[in-house]
């Protein structure tokens, strides 16, 4: 038989394919020159002030995470008596002259910034802590391990976790949980008898799904009890995870009915099984 030529179409693919990867490889080299710009920028502008004795780089890059989705999470140790809306001044100048801010939001700790240039997902996840706080979020046990960027002393010393405390507030909500979750579980059921398909969803999370989530976590990673659904993936033994990720998917009230007889039992059995932990 003669040899098989590639056709135009085969041509067209492969050619389309290569311009894909390469756009990816650009983007993605595109998005680590954005993170370590707004990282070198901001750190210059902070670094100089008496006031500022440390900082460094936290969230998905303190646990080797990062990628295209990231938010770039800097963080700084200051001055008990530095005025935060002045950091954030000097820091917000900064971002700018890398890139235009298009929109910020200040919850009740930290501020988080959307640049024109970022994309749909980059976000500037920025935060200070004052230098007598109890807890600046340094261990590494729940938190990873920083990137340093700067540090004027030994500020960025690993403190210890206080799993004495940890290991209070834990067994506190245990103990709320082993009366509350069987008793909560009627405001789920409630709205399914009722066809209210969002108040069900609703109740499902909040009386549900995220109690189980505690639960799991005391049992897996009991570290980090308090991390709710987040990084959830991650602490999970991935079966565990599979499990509660099919729960979290409801289809119908049907679906959501069945499901929450599964959470229920489960629930009552992580309760039974952390007693005797």
């Amino acid at each position: 038989m003669g040899r098989a030529f590639p056709s135009k179409q085969d041509e067209i693919d492969r050619t389309r394919s290569y311009v894909t990867r390469e756009e990816a490889v650009f983007a993605k080299m595109i998005y680590q020159s954005l993170r370590c710009r707004i990282s070198d920028a901001v750190t210059q502008a902070l670094r100089p002030l008496p006031t500022v004795f440390a900082g460094w780089e936290g969230g998905s890059a303190a646990f080797g995470a990062v990628d295209a989705y990231s938010d770039i999470d800097l963080e700084y140790i200051v001055a008990d008596d530095a005025a935060f809306g002045d950091l954030y001044a000097i820091a917000e100048r900064a971002i700018e002259v890398v890139s235009p801010i298009t929109a910020s939001h200040t919850p009740l700790k930290g501020r988080y910034y959307k640049l024109k240039d970022g994309g749909d997902f980059f976000l500037v996840d920025l935060i200070f802590f004052r230098a007598g706080e109890p807890d600046q979020q340094l261990d590494i046990e729940r938190h990873g391990q920083k990137l340093p960027l700067f540090d004027k002393g030994d500020w960025l010393r690993a403190k210890p976790l206080d799993e004495g405390a940890l290991a209070v507030q834990r067994d506190r909500r245990y103990r709320e949980l082993q009366t509350w979750f069987p008793m909560s579980q009627v405001f789920v059921r409630k709205a399914i008898l009722r066809g209210q398909h969002v108040e069900a969803i609703g109740a499902f999370w909040a009386y549900t799904l995220k109690p189980l989530a505690d639960l799991l976590r005391m049992r897996y990673r009991p570290v980090r009890w308090d991390f709710g659904v987040r990084y959830l993936d991650r602490d999970l033994p991935p079966a565990v995870y599979d499990q509660i990720r099919d729960l979290a998917l409801v289809s119908d009230l049907r679906d959501l009915e069945i499901k929450l007889a599964r959470a229920t039992v489960w629930g009552a059995a992580l309760l039974r099984e952390l007693e005797s932990l």
